[in-house]
Order: C-alpha cells, then structure tokens, then sequence
C-alpha cells in the first residue's frame, strides 16, 4: 500500500551538501594566498572563522600581513603536519632503498591530515576551510601510498591516492572550501599545450565546482596619472565554472582591488546560495 513516507535511505532535502569549493591556481606572486585571505571578510560578514590547513611555509607570514591590512582577526591555522625529526630523516634517506620507511612517514602525515579536517568538519562555526596548497597536499597523498619513487603511473592518479583525496572533500563538502594549486603548463599527449592547468590530481573537476586562473602582468605600464599601483597588475580568469557555467572560459573577471573573495562568490554565485 503506497505510503507518505520517504524510502528508507532517501530525502527530498537537497540543501547542505552543494557548497562552493573554488580552486584559485597560478604561478608564484599571482595573489593566491592573497585571495584566500580575504575570504576571512565574508567569515566575518557571516559570524564564522575560517580554518587553513597549511603546506606551504611562506603561507603564514602572508595571512598575518593581509588580516593586519584589512584589520580582521586572525582565523584558525593548522600547526605543522611534519615534525622537524621527521623532514630530516626523509632528507637522509635513499628515495629507492628506503622507500617503504618514507611512505610510513607520509602515511602518518595523512592521518594528521584527516584528523585536522574531522576536527573542524562539525564546528558550524568554522568555514570557509582554506588548503594551501592543493597540489603539496596530493603530493603527500601520494608519498604515503607510493614512498617518492618516480614513474609510479596510473596507480597514483586513478587508484588509492584519488580516493583519500575524495574522501577528505567529501568530508567538508558542506562547507565552502577554497583550495589553491600551483601552475603547471598542460599537455596534449607529449606535446605542450598554449596553456596552464591547476598542479594537482588530474581529477580535479569532480571535486571542486570552480577553477580560477590568478595572473600577474608583471610588464604592465601604470597611469600613475589615473591612480594606477602596483594592484592594477593582477587579473582573475574563469578556467572552467559549475557555479556559473556563462563565465566559464572568461578573462578578466576581477582585476586589481576588486580580487577578493567576496566578489568572486558574487559572480560565481548570484543568487547568493
């Protein structure tokens, strides 16, 4: 007898699981970290903390300096997940011989790793969660699985690393997430592309809902006359879009002063959802 009631199992509820992930990549000195950094106004807007889970050692001293420019409080920021002990012993092993031993090491990175992102996936306090970088983190999901031996191959971007990356998102997928990549020139076949892509898991796309380019025209000729700083140099592009799939592709869409996270979450996501 047909019933009101949902499977079991099921829901009609589709809200909490479609938050933004936005994956800003681009060379060094771009505004990446920058950018991240000013998502700490719309925490502030919203009455939330942000929370960085930190890889890169030049990431700090640029958070500090952009919350003291813009007068907002610090947010939450991972203490190191590699002892110094533990760098100086990969440092003096033999990436070949010693590889079981370096990927123990990393294994235990990863789960400091998992315990950070499960002890602020139920804060509601604390979003939006910042990984700087992206393609450091995958790096050490692959060490842990495959040591830092070279020429590993599908194994390392089909197999157990694309799932531990999947599960961690997973995990924080209720909570806008921004991860930042490094720049890598893209390929077609053995052939260089006229083009850059995010450096990180090839599967990138299936996890974040939008990438986006950061550049610096280093070349660029300022109207000082106009007002014109040093600012007016960086530009943001739209490199693919499941927010807002009509600015895919598009150059330009924040230049300057107007690079922030605010903006970008504006464009992306009009609606405001």
């Amino acid at each position: 007898m047909p019933t009101n009631r949902d499977p079991e199992g099921f829901t009609r509820d589709f809200s909490g699981r479609e938050a933004p992930c936005i994956a800003p990549f681009g060379g060094e000195g771009t505004g990446k970290t920058r950018l991240c950094a000013t998502a700490s106004q719309w925490a502030q807007e919203h009455g939330k903390t942000p929370a960085w889970l930190v890889f890169d050692r030049k990431t700090r001293r640029t958070v500090r300096e952009v919350h003291a420019e813009l007068g907002l409080p610090l947010p939450y920021i991972s203490t190191d997940f590699i002892t110094v002990k533990e760098a100086l012993d990969i440092s003096e092993m033999d990436r070949e011989k010693d590889d079981e031993k370096i990927a123990r090491i990393y294994t235990d990175v990863v789960s400091r790793i998992k315990q950070r992102i499960r002890s602020i996936a139920d804060e509601p306090k604390i979003e939006p969660v910042i990984v700087e970088t992206g393609t450091q983190l995958w790096d050490y999901i692959s060490y842990s699985h495959f040591g830092r031996k070279q020429g590993v191959g599908k194994s390392r971007v089909w197999g157990p690393p694309k799932q531990d990356w999947t599960d961690m998102f997973d995990a924080i997928s209720h909570k806008a997430t921004v991860i930042s990549f490094w720049e890598r020139d893209a390929y077609v076949g053995d052939e260089r592309a006229n083009y850059t892509k995010p450096d990180g898991p090839p599967h990138l796309g299936y996890i974040v809902t939008s990438q986006i380019r950061l550049r610096q025209d280093r070349k660029k000729k300022l109207d000082e006359d106009a007002g014109e700083t040093y600012v007016d140099r960086f530009a943001l592009d739209v490199y693919v879009s499941q927010d807002n799939v009509g600015l895919e592709g598009v150059s330009g869409v924040l230049t300057g002063a107007d690079i922030n996270y605010t903006n970008l979450l504006r464009l992306l996501r009009p609606e405001g959802d």
